[in-house]
């Protein structure tokens, strides 16, 4: 039934620890000193600088999602106008006023009323290209024009959709930009949490190891034990509130894992307790990582909420 010292693996969790210990020290008496001077400054130096990290992945995620939101009846609007271009140009062709070849001009098979892939923004963004590039093409090779819709008409709803959609990427590369630079600090974050729990467990080295766990966890120090063998159960939930089947739930440092039910409940059995983290991913979905604190042989919930990519 050993006891170890646990080191956060969430963004969430570093954060906590380090603003943890910084207020911890902060409000240490007059004539206190725990860490050392050069630990001090790092700690400082590195809490102001994750945090600022910790800010700008938030405000980029949020960006992201509203991009999304905001590009979505744009995409409906874009993508139902290249089909209607294509459906009106095979109707045209069914009539004999635009010869079936002209399909070469988009890129069509020639001798199939086939609709162009547009699974992914990239796809309809270039297709909706397309459309403009290859009625200019038809046209100046002699083809009539296009009546419902017009390439005007077409155009301003390409005119209007493509920087909406476009737009998406670009929040994404930020968002992807700000979490990378992030994760470059974890290195160094990792380094100071250590020397700053190293500091700490030193100066309460003489006092008993669970008067000493109690201080530690005052400066965000985590601590994880193995004793009575008990169960966490709980619920998967999209941002949206829907109960998500199929999430991949298990506590950090346990080798099982368990899938979400139809109904989104989970039940891991476990004999860990003290200071702990629960993982749960998902395809398309932002992996969750959510700390809690469990007592020995006692049973809990821990209900989690996974945001879309």
């Amino acid at each position: 039934m050993g006891t170890t010292r646990i080191f956060p693996q969430s963004i969430k969790g570093r954060k906590k620890a380090l603003n943890k210990a910084v207020a911890k020290n902060n409000s240490l008496p007059v004539g206190t000193v725990i860490l050392s001077p050069a630990d001090a400054d790092r700690l400082n130096i590195d809490n102001a600088n994750y945090n600022l990290g910790v800010a700008e992945v938030i405000s980029t995620n949020q960006l992201y999602h509203a991009a999304v939101e905001l590009a979505r009846p744009q995409r409906i609007a874009l993508k139902a106008s290249v089909n209607g271009y294509y459906t009106s140009l095979n109707n045209c062709i069914k009539l004999g006023t635009i010869p079936a070849s002209a399909r070469a001009f988009y890129g069509l098979p020639v001798n199939k009323a086939k609709m162009p892939f547009m699974n992914t923004d990239d796809k309809l963004l270039a297709q909706a290209a397309i459309v403009i590039s290859g009625d200019l093409a038809r046209k100046t090779a002699g083809g009539i024009a296009m009546s419902n819709p017009t390439i005007a008409q077409f155009t301003t709803v390409n005119n209007t959709a493509n920087p909406v959609i476009f737009a998406i990427n670009t929040a994404f590369s930020n968002y992807t930009t700000a979490t990378t630079n992030l994760e470059e600090q974890t290195p160094e974050v990792k380094d100071i949490i250590t020397h700053v729990w190293d500091d700490v467990e030193a100066y309460y080295s003489r006092i008993a190891a669970a008067a000493r766990r109690t201080q530690g966890r005052l400066w965000g120090i985590g601590y994880r034990s193995t004793g009575i063998m008990s169960v966490v159960t709980g619920s998967c939930k999209s941002n949206l509130g829907v109960p998500m089947v199929g999430v991949k739930v298990r506590i950090l440092g346990s080798s099982f894992s368990i899938l979400s039910d139809v109904f989104g409940k989970f039940s891991l059995n476990t004999s860990l307790y003290g200071d702990l983290e629960i993982e749960a991913t998902h395809l398309n979905y932002e992996k969750n990582i959510t700390d809690f604190t469990k007592e020995d042989g006692v049973a809990l919930v821990v209900d989690l909420v996974m945001n879309h990519i």
